[in-house]
């Protein structure tokens, strides 16, 4: 099976290194792995290894996958990101010959690989704790110790794992740097909490922060928040749209604008051309008591310019314009006509056409 279908692709957008939130410390040494790859020839001269073995640990959500992806991009080398977890699940069997492949593809390319839950392959080192079904597993560990040890300065190895603890010793000491992820401080979230907020306009940065979470977690909260008003915004917008309604017949009353609406709508008087009316005989008892009328006129389409009908255009909001459908019955559906006048305006005509 080729390597390239092991591994999971980099999706998103890559931070560049500078933006993401590390402690002092991390970022101090993190500058200078950056630094050794950069001079790796002059270091060379004096046969001086660059460290190239560095694990990743702490809190999930804490930055670990990102910053991988930033020294990748930081160092202008591509990365191959392999889940340890899903891919032995998946492939017990060959899984030391295809981690063997997955190595030599990124050695062959200079790059990043990015080993994510990492720890799996360290619970795999207690030997005593394995059945003896457990063969493959431990020709893994021992695959990947070989892998690492053979592997040339110039390909970047990085770990990452939520339990440290869990990993045997043996294995630790193969990474010349291990770098912590706590959870970040409140002044670090705040700052975090800015940045987010910072990228939309003021009306929608209205979040509550919480504290004590990752940086994925306080990034969730945020979106969920700035998208949960957008959609608000947005609901109110279309509410609040204006729209032309031609009438004809009885919104034109007061009293009927007034059950309708809760207030007096503003026309011009216009005509509609291509229809006729003819009459209609209420039965809906909430429409007879708010108009008066037992007949209603509707109107039919003709296709015949030289007839029209008189009416009113009013502006109406998109809440009135639910409330019109509400008040007119089964029998009239609303369609979008032109004016004598040239408007364009919501009208409600016969059903049967």
């Amino acid at each position: 099976m080729p390597s390239y279908n092991l591994t999971i692709p980099p999706q998103g957008e890559v931070l560049p290194i500078e933006k993401i939130h590390l402690s002092k410390e991390n970022r101090m040494v993190l500058t200078q792995l950056l630094e050794e790859f950069t001079y790796y020839n002059a270091l060379k001269e004096f046969n001086l290894p660059i460290d190239n073995k560095i694990l990743l640990h702490g809190h999930t959500g804490c930055g670990k996958t990102a910053t991988a992806r930033a020294i990748a991009k930081a160092l202008n080398k591509n990365i191959i990101i392999l889940n340890l977890s899903g891919f032995v699940s998946a492939r017990l069997g060959e899984t030391a010959k295809n981690v063997a492949n997955v190595f030599s593809q990124a050695t062959y390319g200079k790059a990043v690989l990015f080993l994510d839950e990492f720890d799996l392959v360290g619970k795999a080192r207690n030997y005593q704790e394995l059945s003896s079904s457990s063969g493959e597993m431990r020709r893994l560990v021992n695959t990947i110790i070989q892998l690492i040890d053979g592997l040339p300065n110039e390909t970047l190895l990085i770990g990452a794992t939520n339990f440290i603890d869990s990993i045997d010793t043996a294995l630790l000491r193969r990474f010349q740097l291990k770098l912590k992820f706590e959870l970040p401080t409140k002044a670090a979230l705040d700052e975090y909490y800015e940045e987010l907020l910072d990228q939309y306009p003021k009306q929608f940065r209205n979040v509550e922060r919480q504290y004590d979470i990752s940086y994925a977690e306080a990034k969730d909260l945020t979106l969920r928040a700035i998208k949960s008003q957008i959609i608000k915004a947005e609901k109110q917008r279309e509410l609040e749209q204006k729209h032309l309604l031609f009438s004809y017949g009885t919104l034109q009353s007061e009293q009927v604008q007034a059950a309708t609406y809760g207030r007096r709508l503003k026309g011009k008087k216009d005509f509609l051309q291509g229809y006729k009316l003819e009459e209609l005989e209420i039965t809906d008892k909430t429409v007879l008591a708010t108009s008066g009328k037992k007949m209603h006129p509707i109107a039919i389409k003709t296709e015949n310019p030289e007839d029209q009908i008189e009416g009113t255009i009013f502006e109406i909001t998109q809440q009135e314009l639910l409330e019109t459908d509400k008040y007119e019955v089964v029998d009239y559906k609303r369609v979008l006509g032109v004016s004598a006048s040239g408007k364009e305006a919501w009208v409600y005509v016969s059903k049967n056409q």
